[in-house]
């Protein structure tokens, strides 16, 4: 298996970090980078010719990497790798500064030879078997777009901000699978049990409470994937997960079209709501070392 260029960086919960890849004299490699098997439910039924798919799934995935610490400073990586990654590690892999997903430690480093320089091995496991984009996609729906600007043309009227004229918008997901998504709510008078709506399927993401003018609400998913609500109100935050509507069915984007709306029962037309995601892909053509 060749050798990676590609920077691989490695964050953990608690906050420390390694830098693999070519321009750290740290080359690795990891199995598999693409490739997930699909798991298949599978009957046949009495004389039937072949067999019969009623269910796709697919798992998570384990990733083992090794990585060749050569260089002058190869005992002091190999030390240091060794040191970082201990039981209990989660974190977030990050792939050639353009993709990341989220990692659980499966095997701690040990070291698989020492001469001529260390190798050392571990075992990666990712819960979610696909990887994000780092580039966010951010979509505004209803409510005034500031525009007002310096420097400040005297002699031209000011325009402070432009209202969304349409009643809906494509959030538009460019990646191969459903991503879930983070709602930010804000409003610029008191808006009653706001939310967002998919305009074609119904499918709606709602709020039992008041916005006030000066406050955020956030929808969001953490980083073990559960689904939280937070208010943010004079600097403080405020878990307000019980106001969440519990018929909320809108709570991720599938590939392609999405048309929303900003929906409230009062005051709608105050209401600014901010989609942003991050697209996933399936497979990732790696840059091998020549």
């Amino acid at each position: 298996m060749p050798l990676r260029k590609d920077h691989l960086r490695l964050v953990t919960d608690a906050g420390a970090a390694l830098d693999l890849g070519w321009d750290y004299q740290l080359p690795y490699t990891m199995d598999p980078l693409n490739g997930v098997d699909v798991d298949l439910q599978k009957a046949q039924g009495v004389n039937q010719i072949g067999e019969t798919v009623e269910l796709q799934t697919v798992a998570g995935v384990s990733r083992e990497i090794t990585v060749h610490c050569w260089g002058e400073q190869g005992d002091a990586a190999a030390a240091l790798l060794l040191a970082k990654l201990p039981y209990f590690t989660a974190g977030v892999l990050y792939f050639g500064d353009a993709y990341m997903a989220r990692f659980v430690l499966a095997k701690t480093p040990y070291t698989k030879s020492i001469h001529p320089y260390p190798v050392l091995d571990f075992m990666l496991f990712f819960p979610k078997p696909f990887w994000y984009s780092l580039t966010a996609r951010s979509y505004v729906l209803g409510g005034y777009t500031p525009v007002f600007r310096f420097p400040v043309n005297y002699s031209q009227p000011h325009r402070f901000g432009v209202r969304t004229s349409t009643g809906w918008l494509n959030a538009y997901n460019p990646g191969a699978l459903p991503v879930p998504f983070t709602a930010t709510l804000q409003s610029d008078a008191a808006v009653v049990n706001p939310g967002v709506r998919n305009v074609l399927t119904g499918q709606q993401l709602r709020l039992l409470t008041t916005l006030a003018p000066g406050e955020v609400i956030e929808v969001y998913r953490t980083t073990t994937d559960k689904l939280a609500v937070k208010r943010t109100r004079a600097g403080a935050e405020e878990n307000i997960f019980a106001l969440l509507d519990e018929d909320s069915d809108l709570l991720e984007l599938p590939p392609g079209d999405n048309l929303l709306a900003a929906q409230a029962d009062t005051n709608g037309d105050n209401l600014r709501i901010t989609v942003t995601f991050y697209p996933t892909v399936t497979g990732i053509l790696p840059e091998a070392m020549p």
